[in-house]
């Protein structure tokens, strides 16, 4: 479920004219005439119009406040924070150090991937685009790299192509998502054929005690 107070970083309570400032500001620094070309952008404007659309008509908002609470959003926090640069480089931090800190083999991997593509949404990558800052969208791979370290190689084909959006430029970190995805692919290969060497290798262990007792007597 989309949450339309983050998109305009609005708070849950806001009155419907801070919800229209709100919504102005972004329309006018995401408008597609002043991004011309930027996919991104457009997506990300569209999402601010949709989020806009509900919040400033009190019947869809009353339902969608309903739906939200409902499924445990509101939750999180009573003041959503906007969608910055700063804000997904922040959440990109919290998860990479979360990840070092847990028992990775208890965990839902396929949790893991699907909050990492949300930080790496479309939505998200447009702010991120929008703003251009290299260091900032650098950072924000490399954290969101170390987060994914346990994860399967199938997943990481998933995420590679989102991080390789954000960063297509810089040959070092584009060098660095291919390196992990080969160690992912490695590790991958290893889970799965390791179980079948060690079959082999105790038949071929048997068979020489077996033929080495018939050699003895």
């Amino acid at each position: 479920m989309k949450d339309y107070y983050q998109i305009l970083g609005s708070a849950t309570n806001a009155a419907a004219d801070d919800i229209k400032k709100a919504y102005r500001k972004l329309a006018i620094q995401y408008h597609p005439d002043k991004n011309p070309g930027n996919d991104l952008v457009a997506i990300h404007f569209k999402e601010i119009n949709e989020a806009y659309t509900v919040l400033s008509h009190p019947a869809k908002r009353k339902k969608y406040d309903e739906e939200r609470w409902l499924s445990g959003m509101s939750s999180r926090s009573k003041q959503q924070k906007a969608i910055t640069p700063d804000w997904i480089l922040t959440e990109s931090k919290k998860l990479a150090e979360h990840m070092s800190r847990i028992d990775t083999y208890r965990m839902s991997h396929i949790a893991l991937k699907e909050y990492v593509l949300l930080l790496l949404s479309d939505s998200h990558l447009a702010v991120l685009v929008h703003y251009n800052d290299r260091d900032t969208d650098r950072m924000i791979v490399q954290y969101l790299l170390k987060a994914c370290s346990v994860l399967e190689y199938k997943s990481m084909l998933e995420i590679a192509p989102a991080c390789i959006r954000l960063v297509g430029n810089d040959v070092n970190i584009v060098q660095l998502i291919n390196e992990q995805l080969k160690q992912h692919r490695i590790q991958d290969l290893r889970r799965t054929y390791m179980p079948v060497l060690l079959v082999v290798v105790a038949i071929l262990v048997c068979l020489m005690i077996y033929f080495s007792g018939r050699n003895l007597h």
